[in-house]
């Protein structure tokens, strides 16, 4: 596979070389009083020219302005004269009105002897939008905790970004390795080198399925179809922390983790990264983009992945577990004015791995055999993202998408080992899926003003479905000698005679909401509800029973903040969420959703200027109508179970210096279970820590011989956790070191990123100490880009 994958990606690249570069001129016209913004960051040059298109005015200038200048880019409603200062903050430059609809750029001139000048500040309006990429660590603005463009600062509940800068600096390679140094959030909790899916649990709470997002939309992933995605095809993730059902209905109590995908640019944009690493790890990446026509109404983007790599996973034959990948996302913006455009989102993407089996602890020998391991899935999907503006006061939006995946999964598993300790019994298990789905949220946004109060509301309706069918297959596969293990072997493939669950299920949701963000001077309050309908229909092939269920559930979320003129917003919020659940209890009744509800407090400080953004969060959090065993039948369940979730949050993204970038975190996080008909009564949940903490700091040389170069280096703790669920057996805490090195020279980039430096060996077990799984070892990974 590896030569046709890069082989693919590499001659996908200069396809599209040929197509025009966005346009330089604009033609002359009156300049409108004010209008909508949407310019990408980019070099200099090309967002001015993005600004004056916008604008109908002429730009002229000396190509040695903006000779090397980039420009963070702009979103917001301004007038040509604003447009061009906030491009231009900090510049030395500025955009002189020459009459007749025609601009002039040229140097500042500077102050009169004895008259000071204000420090050079980063408009607000100017950074990075909520849907694409930033120049810092520090986002400004999301779109994740509102649904509409909002300050950071400005959200009753805590949320983080990971920036496209922070991935490329950190060698991010998964959406789990981006955001294991954000507070709050535990990736793979169970260890071992997890290569299926995206293992999340946000305060306490798993993640990987409700909280599984991708541009405002469910994935809506089906057991084993998810659709793990490459951190180069992103521009930010966004994690919503704390329930946040009344913005996107049915999800667990701990929040969200939003996956911002690549969208056209009106700047040319052309890529080409190649990387080699530990575990025989080869990957080719393109990245592609700008605009089609002169207008610029009209523009593309391109991102492929090829990855064919193995993991530290390896057979005494020498055969690596393999872990491989293709994905593919093509877009399309037609943005036929400033008050319109359209976005079509299109991705395919194809993985192949030997899946889950792992060595048998504390041997290093491997359960499963080369021969028969296998986690193939395809998955592929389209939607788009359109946006109408009336007028600065209402604006309508549109997103949906239509998702197909298949699934065929292989995987031998220890069952016991024999007197001798050497002969190990397995078991194959064998299953296929299939699920297709269809999700799309209408949203009106409304501007408004009743004297000095300002209201922001947004009003909205989704609806999702998704379908899907599975069969699973088990049956005895041949023993395993321990201490002379022999792969390659011809293992029996179940029959059908050998089914353990055959069914297909079709859920769907429908729900409305509300939501007025209200400011009044240097108040900010938020105001949301949501109702909303869920049903779902399970049939079991197998038995030839079916089990409905539907759900009537109204969530809410209330905050208010208070913005100093310092930057600094003290917040306090109510939020409360819902999540369906399967089954019925021994009277043959239905399961109501669990239920989620939190109260948080926080400040956030975004120094005067941006660049940075510390906040701190205190928070309690509990999920009603857990599951446990029902004291009268215990073989049924009822629903009389409560885990609480208590924690402190820190979190810095900061600008120290020009050059100098860090993101820090720490995590105090008390889950216990409240109530239970069990023995987890007053425990705290398996593989769950109370404590984490991690530390990331990164200089590049800004001039002299070495301008360019670039360092960065590490730390991440997490805390002990219990392997069982009485809280007898205990992991121990685990502290990583990273580093990383780049190098930036005219258009190449060169990379070389190292994940657990002093190859800390770490173990996690769960229900007992031989169902173990090693943690991830040292990895080292180069990686030269070129951009043309």
């Amino acid at each position: 596979m590896r030569g046709g994958v890069l082989a693919a990606v590499l001659a996908m690249a200069p396809l599209l070389a040929a197509l025009p570069a966005a346009p330089a001129g604009a033609q002359a016209a009156s300049s409108p009083a004010r209008q909508s913004y949407s310019i990408a960051p980019g070099s200099l040059a090309a967002t001015l020219q993005a600004a004056a298109s916008r604008g109908q005015v002429m730009l002229s200038f000396a190509p040695r302005l903006a000779e090397g200048r980039q420009s963070p880019g702009l979103q917001g409603v301004y007038t040509v004269e604003e447009a061009f200062a906030a491009l231009l903050a900090g510049s030395g430059l500025e955009a002189v009105d020459t009459g007749a609809g025609g601009y002039q750029l040229r140097e500042r001139p500077n102050p009169p002897p004895g008259v000071s000048t204000l420090s050079p500040v980063r408009v607000e309006a100017g950074l990075g939008g909520p849907l694409g990429p930033d120049i810092g660590y520090a986002a400004s603005r999301t779109a994740t905790g509102s649904k509409t463009a909002t300050r950071l600062a400005e959200i009753p509940q805590s949320i983080s970004v990971v920036t496209a800068k922070e991935i490329r600096d950190r060698g991010a390679q998964s959406v789990v390795q981006a955001i294991q140094y954000t507070p709050g959030v535990q990736v793979n909790n169970f260890g071992g080198n997890e290569i299926r899916n995206d293992w999340i649990v946000l305060r306490g709470f798993d993640a990987k399925l409700t909280g599984d997002y991708r541009d405002g939309l469910s994935q809506m992933p089906y057991d084993q179809i998810r659709a793990r995605m490459p951190a180069y095809a992103l521009e930010r993730i966004e994690t919503l922390r704390g329930p946040s059902s009344v913005l996107f209905g049915q999800v667990a109590p701990g929040g969200i983790v939003n996956r911002i995908t690549k969208r056209p640019t009106a700047e040319t944009l052309r890529e080409v990264e190649l990387q080699a690493g530990s575990f025989d790890h080869y990957q080719a990446a393109a990245d592609l983009g700008g605009a089609v026509d002169e207008a610029g109404a009209h523009r593309y983007r391109l991102t492929v992945v090829g990855r064919d790599a193995g993991t530290q996973e390896k057979y005494d034959s020498g055969h690596r577990y393999k872990d491989d990948a293709l994905y593919v996302a093509p877009a399309y913006t037609w943005q036929p004015s400033a008050a319109t455009s359209l976005t079509v989102l299109a991705h395919y993407q194809r993985d192949r791995n030997d899946g889950e089996s792992r060595p048998v602890y504390p041997t290093r020998t491997l359960v499963g055999d080369y021969s028969f391991d296998l986690n193939d899935r395809e998955i592929y999907s389209l939607g788009w993202q359109f946006e109408h503006r009336y007028s600065d006061r209402l604006t309508l939006r549109q997103n949906a998408r239509l998702q197909h995946g298949d699934m065929t999964l292989r995987n031998l598993y220890q069952l016991s080992l024999a007197a001798d300790r050497r002969t190990l019994s397995r078991y194959a298990l064998v299953a296929d899926e299939r699920a297709e789905s269809a999700v799309i949220d209408n949203q009106a946004e409304f501007r408004l003003e009743t004297g000095a109060v300002k209201h922001q509301v947004l009003a909205g309706l989704d609806a999702r479905r998704l379908n899907g069918e599975s069969e699973y297959r088990q049956a005895m596969a041949p023993s395993l000698d321990l201490l002379n293990p022999v792969y390659g072997r011809d293992i029996p493939y179940p029959g059908a005679a050998a089914r353990i669950i055959d069914q297909y299920e079709t859920s769907r949701q429908l729900g409305v909401y509300l939501q007025d963000q209200v400011k009044w001077k240097q108040w900010i309050l938020t105001l949301g509800g949501r109702h909303d309908w869920a049903e779902s229909t399970l049939d079991n092939r197998l038995s030839g029973s079916r089990t409905r269920q539907r759900d009537d559930v109204f969530t809410g979320r209330a905050g208010l903040a208070y913005a100093f003129d310092s930057g600094v917003v003290p917040y306090v919020s109510y939020a409360t969420s819902f999540l369906p659940q399967s089954g019925v209890n021994a009277a043959g009744e239905a399961f109501v959703p669990t239920r989620g509800k939190q109260y948080e407090a926080g400040i956030k400080y975004e120094p005067p200027g941006g660049g940075s953004l510390y906040t701190l969060s205190v928070f309690e959090l509990t999920q009603r109508n857990a599951l446990t065993p029902d004291p009268s039948l215990p073989t049924f369940s009822v629903q009389t179970g409560e885990i609480r979730s208590r924690g402190v949050e820190l979190e810095a993204k900061a600008e120290l210096a020009r050059g100098w970038d860090a993101t820090a975190s720490a995590t105090y996080n008390q889950v216990k279970v409240t109530r239970s008909n069990d023995v987890d009564l007053g425990r705290t949940p398996i593989v769950t820590p109370r404590r984490m903490a991690s530390l990331w700091l990164n200089h590049v040389v800004q001039g002299g011989p070495l301008a360019g170069l670039g360092a960065g280096l590490g730390v991440r703790h997490v805390g002990p956790t219990y392997a069982d669920v009485r809280n007898t057996l205990r992991n121990g805490s685990a502290t990583y070191v990273d580093a990383a090195m780049n190098y930036e020279r005219g258009n190449w980039r060169f990379g070389l990123n190292v994940n657990n430096l002093f190859d800390r060996e770490t173990v996690v077990c769960r229900n007992n100490l031989t169902n173990c799984r090693y943690g991830i070892e040292r990895s080292v990974l180069g990686t030269v880009a070129y951009r043309y």
